[in-house]
């Protein structure tokens, strides 16, 4: 009896480890350009600081993908879509804007996946399902000082 409440137990860690572990999808409904990353601060207040990762989207259809977050050096945060200069981009904050750190989490679970600081994850929604994509190669460029917050939101 003793055996079999002993097997039950490891049977169910098993099960609910295994339950926390995201599947990385091969291929995505969406195709993206090539990533950078790029830690700023402002001008007038240097304890303002942060990097962003921006990611160029070459083709969504929103029908078919939402992007939600980004998942970088053990943070994620969530991603925005922006029109630029260089097109649609993905862009996820991590750092201190407008008094406000930017929310990124920080759960009581472990960081989901093991990546290098040229990889990270998106996660998005397709048929109502989260899934996740490993993007690599991303660049690191150099730091960019803004004069204040505004010229930083105008990018």
């Amino acid at each position: 009896m003793r055996f079999l409440t002993g097997a039950i137990l490891v049977i169910g860690f098993i099960i609910s480890g295994c339950s926390s572990t995201k599947k990385i999808e091969t291929t995505a409904p969406f195709s993206l350009g090539e990533p950078y990353a790029q830690k700023w601060t402002l001008e007038n207040d240097s304890a303002k600081e942060g990097h962003e990762v921006v990611i160029p989207i070459l083709s969504l259809e929103k029908d078919r993908a939402e992007l939600k977050n980004l998942y970088y050096m053990g943070k994620r945060a969530p991603l925005q879509i922006k029109l630029t200069s260089i097109g649609n981009v993905a862009v996820a904050e991590f750092g201190d804007i407008a008094n406000e750190l930017v929310e990124t989490s920080q759960e009581d679970e472990p960081f989901p996946f093991q990546l290098s600081e040229t990889q990270a994850v998106v996660s998005y929604v397709n048929n109502e399902k989260v899934k996740y994509f490993q993007i690599n190669g991303i660049q690191r460029n150099l730091a960019i000082i803004y004069p204040n917050l505004e010229a930083k939101n105008s990018q």
